[in-house]
Protein backbone atom coordinates (compact mmCIF):
# COMPACT_ATOMS: atom_id res chain seq x y z
CA UNK A 1 0.00 0.00 0.00
CA UNK A 2 1.11 3.71 -1.08
CA UNK A 3 0.35 6.07 1.86
CA UNK A 4 -0.11 9.84 1.91
CA UNK A 5 2.61 11.78 4.03
CA UNK A 6 3.66 15.43 4.10
CA UNK A 7 6.99 14.90 5.37
CA UNK A 8 7.80 12.88 2.01
CA UNK A 9 7.61 16.16 0.17
CA UNK A 10 9.58 18.07 2.65
CA UNK A 11 12.03 15.47 2.43
CA UNK A 12 12.40 15.90 -1.25
CA UNK A 13 12.02 19.58 -0.84
CA UNK A 14 14.99 19.57 1.69
CA UNK A 15 17.31 17.19 -0.53
CA UNK A 16 16.95 19.67 -3.97
CA UNK A 17 17.14 22.67 -2.42
CA UNK A 18 20.59 21.27 0.04
CA UNK A 19 22.18 20.12 -3.48
CA UNK A 20 21.35 23.54 -5.47
CA UNK A 21 22.87 25.39 -2.54
CA UNK A 22 25.80 23.37 -2.07
CA UNK A 23 26.26 23.10 -5.80
CA UNK A 24 26.21 26.86 -6.32
CA UNK A 25 28.29 27.61 -3.24
CA UNK A 26 30.67 25.42 -5.01
CA UNK A 27 30.37 26.76 -8.08
CA UNK A 28 30.54 31.08 -7.07
CA UNK A 29 33.32 30.25 -5.20
CA UNK A 30 35.39 27.93 -7.60
CA UNK A 31 34.61 30.81 -9.81
CA UNK A 32 36.08 33.22 -7.77
CA UNK A 33 38.85 31.31 -7.01
CA UNK A 34 39.65 31.08 -11.04
CA UNK A 35 39.06 34.78 -11.88
CA UNK A 36 41.15 35.91 -8.87
CA UNK A 37 44.09 34.13 -10.70
CA UNK A 38 43.68 35.92 -14.14
CA UNK A 39 46.12 39.19 -14.38
CA UNK A 40 44.46 42.78 -14.72
CA UNK A 41 41.08 41.17 -14.04
CA UNK A 42 39.55 44.56 -14.00
CA UNK A 43 40.11 45.11 -17.75
CA UNK A 44 38.07 42.17 -18.62
CA UNK A 45 35.20 43.57 -16.19
CA UNK A 46 35.56 46.70 -17.55
CA UNK A 47 34.63 44.77 -21.58
CA UNK A 48 31.91 42.83 -19.89
CA UNK A 49 30.19 46.20 -18.79
CA UNK A 50 31.11 48.03 -21.87
CA UNK A 51 28.40 45.13 -23.68
CA UNK A 52 30.55 45.29 -26.92
CA UNK A 53 30.37 42.04 -28.14
CA UNK A 54 33.57 42.06 -30.36
CA UNK A 55 35.46 43.15 -26.41
CA UNK A 56 33.61 40.96 -24.38
CA UNK A 57 34.51 37.83 -26.93
CA UNK A 58 38.22 39.34 -26.91
CA UNK A 59 38.51 39.31 -23.29
CA UNK A 60 37.37 35.45 -22.69
CA UNK A 61 39.68 34.15 -24.94
CA UNK A 62 42.00 36.27 -22.90
CA UNK A 63 40.93 34.59 -19.64
CA UNK A 64 40.90 31.47 -20.72
CA UNK A 65 44.57 31.58 -22.04
CA UNK A 66 45.28 33.06 -18.97
CA UNK A 67 44.06 30.11 -17.07
CA UNK A 68 45.45 27.59 -19.37
CA UNK A 69 45.21 23.99 -17.92
CA UNK A 70 43.03 25.30 -14.90
CA UNK A 71 40.39 25.58 -17.45
CA UNK A 72 40.72 22.23 -18.19
CA UNK A 73 40.64 20.78 -14.61
CA UNK A 74 37.71 23.08 -13.60
CA UNK A 75 35.67 21.80 -16.96
CA UNK A 76 36.55 18.26 -15.59
CA UNK A 77 36.76 18.39 -11.65
CA UNK A 78 33.61 20.79 -11.22
CA UNK A 79 30.92 18.60 -13.49
CA UNK A 80 32.05 15.71 -11.44
CA UNK A 81 32.11 17.53 -7.64
CA UNK A 82 28.55 18.65 -8.60
CA UNK A 83 27.21 15.36 -10.30
CA UNK A 84 28.60 12.83 -7.05
CA UNK A 85 26.96 15.53 -4.54
CA UNK A 86 23.44 15.11 -6.59
CA UNK A 87 23.70 11.43 -6.36
CA UNK A 88 24.59 11.12 -3.05
CA UNK A 89 21.83 13.16 -1.85
CA UNK A 90 19.49 11.86 -4.27
CA UNK A 91 19.86 8.55 -2.86
CA UNK A 92 19.61 9.39 0.34
CA UNK A 93 16.45 11.39 -0.48
CA UNK A 94 14.99 8.69 -2.37
CA UNK A 95 15.89 6.00 0.23
CA UNK A 96 13.89 7.98 2.93
CA UNK A 97 10.62 8.42 0.80
CA UNK A 98 10.36 5.35 -0.30
CA UNK A 99 10.73 3.84 2.98
CA UNK A 100 7.79 6.28 3.89
CA UNK A 101 5.75 5.71 0.59
CA UNK A 102 5.85 1.45 0.88
CA UNK A 103 5.77 1.04 4.82
CA UNK A 104 6.03 -2.48 4.12
CA UNK A 105 9.11 -2.83 1.28
CA UNK A 106 12.76 -2.33 2.29
CA UNK A 107 13.88 -0.31 -1.04
CA UNK A 108 17.27 -0.61 -2.94
CA UNK A 109 19.96 -0.12 -0.98
CA UNK A 110 22.23 2.64 -0.25
CA UNK A 111 24.96 1.98 -2.59
CA UNK A 112 22.63 0.59 -5.57
CA UNK A 113 20.54 3.86 -5.30
CA UNK A 114 23.88 5.87 -5.73
CA UNK A 115 25.14 3.53 -8.24
CA UNK A 116 21.60 4.52 -10.53
CA UNK A 117 22.01 8.13 -9.53
CA UNK A 118 25.95 8.30 -10.44
CA UNK A 119 24.82 6.23 -13.81
CA UNK A 120 21.98 9.24 -14.31
CA UNK A 121 24.26 11.88 -13.89
CA UNK A 122 26.77 10.42 -16.09
CA UNK A 123 24.05 10.34 -18.55
CA UNK A 124 22.81 13.75 -18.37
CA UNK A 125 26.59 15.41 -18.54
CA UNK A 126 26.84 13.05 -21.95
CA UNK A 127 23.44 14.62 -23.43
CA UNK A 128 24.53 17.75 -22.12
CA UNK A 129 28.17 17.58 -24.36
CA UNK A 130 26.48 16.01 -27.14
CA UNK A 131 24.18 18.76 -27.64
CA UNK A 132 26.87 21.27 -27.22
CA UNK A 133 28.63 19.35 -30.16
CA UNK A 134 25.44 19.09 -31.91
CA UNK A 135 25.11 23.10 -31.74
CA UNK A 136 28.83 23.72 -32.36
CA UNK A 137 28.70 21.32 -35.29
CA UNK A 138 25.53 23.12 -36.93
CA UNK A 139 27.30 26.77 -36.55
CA UNK A 140 30.40 25.72 -38.36
CA UNK A 141 28.36 24.19 -40.95
CA UNK A 142 25.98 27.22 -40.98
CA UNK A 143 28.63 30.59 -41.24
CA UNK A 144 31.16 28.38 -43.58
CA UNK A 145 29.90 29.68 -46.50
CA UNK A 146 29.66 32.69 -47.66
CA UNK A 147 26.74 33.89 -46.05
CA UNK A 148 25.35 32.26 -42.54
CA UNK A 149 22.94 29.95 -43.62
CA UNK A 150 20.06 30.10 -40.58
CA UNK A 151 17.81 27.19 -42.60
CA UNK A 152 20.96 24.35 -42.71
CA UNK A 153 21.19 25.42 -38.98
CA UNK A 154 18.02 24.62 -37.59
CA UNK A 155 17.93 21.68 -40.17
CA UNK A 156 20.81 20.21 -38.64
CA UNK A 157 20.03 21.26 -34.93
CA UNK A 158 16.63 20.88 -34.47
CA UNK A 159 16.44 16.72 -34.98
CA UNK A 160 19.93 16.21 -33.40
CA UNK A 161 18.83 18.00 -30.41
CA UNK A 162 15.26 16.16 -30.30
CA UNK A 163 16.89 12.41 -30.64
CA UNK A 164 19.12 13.26 -28.32
CA UNK A 165 17.00 14.75 -25.51
CA UNK A 166 14.53 12.03 -26.15
CA UNK A 167 16.60 9.13 -25.92
CA UNK A 168 18.06 10.98 -22.23
CA UNK A 169 14.38 11.48 -21.15
CA UNK A 170 13.85 7.83 -22.00
CA UNK A 171 17.39 6.10 -20.11
CA UNK A 172 16.35 8.49 -17.43
CA UNK A 173 13.31 7.75 -16.53
CA UNK A 174 13.69 3.93 -16.69
CA UNK A 175 16.76 4.45 -14.58
CA UNK A 176 14.55 6.80 -11.95
CA UNK A 177 11.98 3.84 -12.14
CA UNK A 178 14.64 0.82 -11.12
CA UNK A 179 14.96 3.28 -8.02
CA UNK A 180 11.90 3.34 -7.16
CA UNK A 181 10.96 -0.22 -8.20
CA UNK A 182 13.95 -1.92 -6.83
CA UNK A 183 13.60 -3.64 -3.45
CA UNK A 184 16.57 -4.99 -1.13
CA UNK A 185 18.72 -6.89 -1.86
CA UNK A 186 18.31 -6.47 -5.49
CA UNK A 187 21.44 -5.44 -7.55
CA UNK A 188 21.52 -2.57 -10.39
CA UNK A 189 20.66 -4.49 -12.90
CA UNK A 190 18.32 -6.35 -10.74
CA UNK A 191 16.34 -3.62 -10.22
CA UNK A 192 16.88 -2.56 -13.74
CA UNK A 193 14.95 -6.15 -14.93
CA UNK A 194 12.34 -5.54 -11.75
CA UNK A 195 11.52 -2.11 -13.09
CA UNK A 196 11.55 -3.54 -17.28
CA UNK A 197 8.98 -6.07 -15.93
CA UNK A 198 6.40 -3.80 -13.77
CA UNK A 199 6.71 -1.22 -16.78
CA UNK A 200 5.99 -4.06 -19.16
CA UNK A 201 2.93 -4.82 -17.22
CA UNK A 202 0.97 -1.77 -17.26
CA UNK A 203 3.05 0.38 -19.93
CA UNK A 204 -0.33 2.52 -21.22
CA UNK A 205 -0.76 3.53 -17.52
CA UNK A 206 2.79 4.34 -17.09
CA UNK A 207 3.09 6.49 -20.07
CA UNK A 208 -0.59 8.15 -19.70
CA UNK A 209 0.37 9.17 -15.71
CA UNK A 210 3.81 10.49 -16.84
CA UNK A 211 1.92 12.28 -19.95
CA UNK A 212 -0.76 13.76 -17.37
CA UNK A 213 2.47 15.09 -14.59
CA UNK A 214 4.66 16.50 -17.32
CA UNK A 215 1.69 18.75 -18.37
CA UNK A 216 0.84 19.81 -15.12
CA UNK A 217 4.71 20.31 -15.02
CA UNK A 218 4.42 22.89 -18.23
CA UNK A 219 1.28 24.09 -16.28
CA UNK A 220 3.42 25.04 -13.85
CA UNK A 221 6.13 26.86 -15.87
CA UNK A 222 4.03 28.74 -17.96
CA UNK A 223 2.39 30.05 -15.01
CA UNK A 224 5.98 31.14 -13.64
CA UNK A 225 6.94 32.75 -16.65
CA UNK A 226 3.67 34.87 -16.83
CA UNK A 227 4.10 35.78 -12.92
CA UNK A 228 7.56 37.06 -13.60
CA UNK A 229 7.07 38.46 -17.60
CA UNK A 230 3.52 40.28 -16.75
CA UNK A 231 5.55 42.82 -14.34
CA UNK A 232 8.70 42.89 -15.88
CA UNK A 233 8.17 46.33 -15.70
CA UNK A 234 9.40 47.12 -12.18
CA UNK A 235 12.94 46.67 -13.38
CA UNK A 236 12.91 50.23 -14.26
CA UNK A 237 10.69 51.62 -11.58
CA UNK A 238 11.74 49.44 -8.66
CA UNK A 239 14.36 46.50 -9.45
CA UNK A 240 14.72 45.21 -5.51
CA UNK A 241 11.01 44.80 -5.42
CA UNK A 242 10.58 42.69 -8.62
CA UNK A 243 14.36 41.35 -7.77
CA UNK A 244 12.12 40.02 -4.80
CA UNK A 245 9.36 38.81 -7.18
CA UNK A 246 11.55 36.70 -9.18
CA UNK A 247 12.87 34.93 -6.10
CA UNK A 248 9.75 34.05 -4.94
CA UNK A 249 8.29 33.20 -8.04
CA UNK A 250 11.23 30.89 -8.76
CA UNK A 251 10.91 29.36 -4.71
CA UNK A 252 7.38 28.26 -5.48
CA UNK A 253 7.82 26.98 -8.81
CA UNK A 254 10.70 24.72 -7.50
CA UNK A 255 8.69 23.28 -4.39
CA UNK A 256 5.37 22.62 -6.83
CA UNK A 257 7.91 20.80 -8.74
CA UNK A 258 9.18 18.95 -6.34
CA UNK A 259 5.57 18.11 -5.11
CA UNK A 260 4.55 16.92 -8.75
CA UNK A 261 7.93 14.78 -8.54
CA UNK A 262 6.87 13.10 -5.54
CA UNK A 263 3.26 12.48 -6.64
CA UNK A 264 4.31 11.35 -9.65
CA UNK A 265 6.34 8.48 -7.95
CA UNK A 266 3.14 7.85 -5.65
CA UNK A 267 1.16 7.48 -8.44
CA UNK A 268 3.45 4.88 -9.98
CA UNK A 269 3.54 2.75 -7.01
CA UNK A 270 -0.35 2.63 -6.82
CA UNK A 271 -0.51 1.62 -9.69
CA UNK A 272 1.83 -1.40 -9.28
CA UNK A 273 0.45 -2.10 -5.88
CA UNK A 274 -3.37 -2.22 -8.23
CA UNK A 275 -1.73 -4.41 -10.42
CA UNK A 276 -0.30 -6.52 -7.85
CA UNK A 277 -3.62 -7.14 -5.58
CA UNK A 278 -5.57 -7.54 -9.34
CA UNK A 279 -2.77 -10.27 -10.31
CA UNK A 280 -3.38 -12.21 -6.77
CA UNK A 281 -6.92 -11.76 -7.13
CA UNK A 282 -7.15 -13.32 -10.51
CA UNK A 283 -4.84 -15.89 -9.26
CA UNK A 284 -7.27 -16.75 -6.41
CA UNK A 285 -9.83 -17.02 -8.29
CA UNK A 286 -8.55 -19.52 -10.76
CA UNK A 287 -7.32 -21.46 -7.98
CA UNK A 288 -10.69 -21.95 -6.59
CA UNK A 289 -12.53 -22.57 -9.78
CA UNK A 290 -9.87 -25.52 -10.25
CA UNK A 291 -10.74 -26.54 -6.36
CA UNK A 292 -14.53 -26.27 -6.99
CA UNK A 293 -13.94 -28.31 -10.50
CA UNK A 294 -11.54 -30.86 -8.75
CA UNK A 295 -14.92 -31.21 -6.03
CA UNK A 296 -17.60 -31.79 -8.65
CA UNK A 297 -15.49 -34.61 -10.27
CA UNK A 298 -14.74 -35.99 -6.87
Amino acid sequence: MVRRDPVIVLTEVLCRWSFGVIASLILFFSGLALLGSVPDFSLTTNAFRSHDPALMAFMTLHVVRALGNKVIVAAIALPASVALLWSILAALGRSVTLKRLRPGVTPLSFRALLALHCLRSLIAWVALLAMVGAVGTAIQAAISRSHPDLFLFYIIVTPTVLLIGGLWLTVNWRLSLAGIFGSDGKSFWGAMRQAKSVIRAQRADFVGTSFVFLLLRLVALLIAFAAIGIPSGMMNTSPQAYSALVAVVLLTYFAVGDFLYVSRMAAYLALASAHTEASEEERGRVASGLGARRASTL
